[in-house]
């Protein structure tokens, strides 16, 4: 038999029961996007889509996949999801498991010729390998990564996946840019937009609206990049008494800047571009951003492929703490409906005098004006929450695999209601 008619027919065989899968979640906790993003979005998924899909789910360290990979069962349909993973030996396991996928799969029949691309097809209907890539890691301060091994470690993984989940377009052109995938790739990549965990952040509690009336006094702001531009480091040094800023970057900082940290005048959290940043440290600089109760964030995008390719992710977690977010963008990096920072014209560039940011400052230093950004940039999140169904309909998509879900649903809906 041709594998592509026996591709069919188990295909066939599989739609006509409720689709069960099981979910092998390998994450080291290592990207800066932390707190069980997948676990979360994966436990609301579970219920919302019961009817049509029962999910079995199990999270693994990278070591412990290693480990007992040869007692996990693929018998039936298995999504591996390979979450920013860098260990070189997840590659090894997962050649493995596709080969033992695709003879569990075909079973007893005989395949004519040599098809590679239709006996991948057959191995894909019960394993499907997906990576999660949630940042250039390759570019950064010193690289995201800890060594340029591991960057080649996820060249390899990246080349080995049915599927790479990322958070932005950009990243999606990046990496084809870059020379990361290949052109055959490319289809592959699968743009899933970064959504606000509401387990972590307060994005359901009313945030206390400034008292109106009244101008902010010496408002808290947190300056936050991986590279601060220079205008922003010359808006700190001379306006340092007049707020209370705190610095989140792994870059150098000028001279007098460092003197002004030294001397306590400026507060510094680790950034997670810095070198020295794991899954530990990383932690305590987003919780001083939810709990530190800042007024203001101003954001330094000044590392050309690293930050087109984060988006306004970081952005997203700053409204979801409560503060009003400010940016430094390159010019036609980014459109109103890629950076909410764009639509909501709270955008400076790099060329943009410190004085001139100081005047950006002092106007939503007004209650009202601060309140009202304030809503403005609350409702470009609504959509991006991680409870909600748009949310959950990219990761339930993504995990039952593009050629799967049009033949199960087409299926599961009546033949009056496919052709209304």
């Amino acid at each position: 038999m041709k594998a592509t008619d026996l591709c069919e027919k188990i295909i066939a065989e599989k739609i006509k029961i409720k689709a069960e899968i099981d979910v092998i979640h390998v994450n080291d906790g290592d990207s800066r996007f932390f707190g069980g993003r997948f676990n979360e979005d994966f436990s609301r998924i579970c219920p919302f889509y019961d009817a049509l899909c029962k999910f079995n789910y199990i999270s693994l360290s990278s070591s412990m996949f290693i480990d007992i990979y040869s007692k996990l069962v693929t018998t039936r349909e298995t999504a591996v999801v390979l979450d920013n993973i860098k260990n070189p030996e997840v590659f090894d396991i997962v050649q493995k498991m596709k080969l033992g996928s695709f003879n569990n799969t075909i079973g007893s029949e005989k395949i004519d010729g040599n098809d590679l691309s239709g006996n991948d097809s057959i191995r894909k209907i019960n394993l499907r390998v997906i990576y999660i890539l949630d940042e250039l890691i390759w570019e950064g301060i010193g690289g995201r990564s800890k060594s340029i091994y591991e960057c080649y470690s996820v060249e390899d993984l990246l080349l080995l996946a049915d599927t790479i989940v990322v958070p932005s377009v950009e990243l999606k052109f990046a990496l084809k840019d870059v020379g990361f995938v290949n052109e055959d790739q490319y289809s592959n990549v699968v743009v899933v937009p970064f959504t606000v965990p509401c387990n972590i952040y307060p994005v359901y509690t009313q945030i206390k609206a400034r008292a109106v009336g009244s101008v902010l006094d010496k408002p808290k702001i947190l300056v936050k990049g991986a590279v601060l531009s220079k205008n922003i480091c010359d808006f700190v040094i001379a306006k340092h008494k007049k707020y209370k800023f705190t610095l989140c970057t792994g870059s150098e900082l000028p001279d007098e800047l460092m003197m002004l940290l030294a001397n306590g005048d400026v507060r510094h959290i680790v950034h997670y571009t810095s070198p020295n940043v794991g899954a530990k440290n990383i932690a305590h600089t987003y919780l001083d951003e939810r709990d530190g109760q800042y007024d203001f964030v101003i954001y330094s995008s000044d590392s050309l492929y690293y930050d087109l390719a984060s988006g306004d992710a970081d952005p997203m977690l700053s409204v979801a703490s409560g503060a009003c977010v400010l940016a430094c963008l390159s010019p036609k990096w980014f459109t109103e409906s890629t950076h909410m920072c764009c639509a909501t014209k709270t955008d400076f560039s790099p060329q943009t005098t410190y004085n001139a940011i100081d005047d950006m400052v002092k106007k939503y230093c007004v209650t009202v004006n601060w309140n009202e950004l304030y809503n403005s940039q609350r409702n470009c999140i609504e959509g991006k929450i991680s409870d909600k169904a748009v949310a959950l309909a990219r990761l339930f998509a993504v995990l039952i695999g593009k050629d799967m879900i049009k033949k199960r649903f087409s299926s599961a809906v009546p033949e009056n209601e496919s052709n209304a």
